[in-house]
């Protein structure tokens, strides 16, 4: 099983539990020798010799850890209420007819009381012994986080729309309700996902993995949500169309009434082309530093493989766009023409990415055929702008049929 790619590690104070399926876990001692006979060259070994050595978890009678063993929900709660510094205003009685007897009844119920569990997401009882998803999993620790400060509740709200830096956003595998609940692990980076940037919410987890992310989540708990700039992108995408002000140094301008524009102004508007041959609509508009080798940004590894040197002073633009070609024959050269602004284009994504992510563009081979007169079409291109302007500033505007405008500047 591929593992997650986990960053840095934190400390955590809470009393380390064998996970051994259905009996409560046994406690650990507070510190001990790590002598596990199957972590060596685990991908998890530094982080398990550290939880081991700190009492937080245990392994088995026969000198085992299993890191690939999976965990059920009864067992990520008993570690999970342990983790957590938050305490409960007030106890909470039994929510769960099937934990009556179980050994977890107190620890599911102390989750439950901080609202890290919501019992209406089990209706039909909370099956202690069922294998726990990895949607489950961020779940979980995404509202306990909300719970901890308000500002993640509120970018909880704020993601809710965003784009997930994923292939299944194209391909298929998360759905709506599930986004902000991943945006929130991904964006203050405890939890970067597979190697391929893949969640698979769907799938089980295992002890190696929990016990890693759990000690990630426990430095982030009681922070405050600003402090990350991944999860600030995704808010911004959220709430505005786009991550500029997150990541690069472009600003909104002011219009003759004084009021910043902003993206979130033309999202979704007709714009024309300025020479008739068609019409768009911008949807979403992405930005990526050329900082290093693949550029830098939550959303880099979704669009870009590596950065040309011709580009390192640049920011790569990705615009998802929606256009409709009043031509027979709609060139892609004619259309881009028709645009104007600097900032959207008709340049096709190319490189890895495209397939790897299932991110619709223009084809490669015979553009024309694939604008269809009076069809509307939805795609991503590329546009690079100005990292660092030649003259004292740079600026670029949009503006819609209807009237609405939205203008960026970067100043020297």
């Amino acid at each position: 099983m591929k593992k997650f790619l986990i960053t840095a590690m934190a400390v955590i104070t809470f009393v380390g539990c064998v996970v051994t399926g259905a009996k409560e876990p046994v406690k650990a001692a507070t510190s001990q020798t790590v002598t596990f006979s199957d972590i060596k060259g685990h991908w998890a070994e530094n982080d398990i010799k550290t939880a081991i050595q700190k009492g937080y978890v245990n392994g088995y009678p026969d000198g085992t850890f299993r890191p690939n063993g999976t965990i059920t929900r009864s067992e990520y709660a008993a570690l999970l209420s342990r983790v957590t510094t938050l305490k409960p205003a007030s106890s909470t009685s039994d929510v769960f007819p099937d934990l009556k007897t179980h050994w977890s009844k107190e620890e599911v119920n102390k989750l439950v009381a901080l609202g890290f569990i919501d019992p209406s997401d089990y209706p039909n009882g909370f099956g202690p012994e069922k294998p726990l998803t990895r949607y489950e999993m961020m779940k979980w620790i995404s509202t306990g986080l909300a719970k901890s400060d308000p500002s993640f509740q509120q970018a909880l709200a704020d993601t809710k729309n965003t784009l997930l830096p994923t292939p299944e956003t194209y391909k298929g595998g998360i759905s709506a309700e599930q986004i902000p609940y991943i945006a929130l692990v991904k964006g203050t980076g405890i939890i970067e996902g597979f190697e391929d940037g893949s969640f698979r919410p769907s799938n089980t987890t295992t002890r190696a993995e929990v016990t890693a992310i759990l000690l990630r989540y426990a430095k982030v708990e009681g922070t405050r949500a600003d402090k990350y700039r991944a999860l600030n992108e995704l808010r911004e995408v959220g709430t505005t169309g786009t991550n500029m002000t997150s990541l690069t140094k472009y600003r909104y301008t002011t219009n003759l009434n004084g009021k910043k524009t902003s993206f979130a102004d033309i999202l979704d508007k007709p714009i024309k082309l300025k020479n008739n041959s068609g019409s768009f609509k911008v949807h979403r508009i992405i930005f990526v530093d050329s900082e290093g080798d693949q550029g830098s940004g939550v959303y880099a590894p979704m669009f870009v493989s590596n950065v040309p040197s011709r580009f390192k002073n640049s920011y790569f633009v990705f615009s998802d766009i929606s256009l409709t070609s009043t031509l027979d024959k709609g060139n892609p050269n004619t259309l881009a023409n028709g645009m104007d602004n600097g900032i959207t284009s008709v340049t096709h994504l190319d490189g890895p990415k495209v397939a790897e992510y299932g991110l619709p563009t223009i084809p490669v081979t015979n553009p024309s055929s694939f604008f269809v007169k009076g069809q509307e079409k939805r795609f991503w291109v590329v546009q690079f702008i100005d990292k660092v302007p030649i003259d004292n500033y740079v600026t670029y505007s949009v503006k819609t049929d209807s009237g609405d405008v939205v203008g960026i500047i970067l100043n020297k």
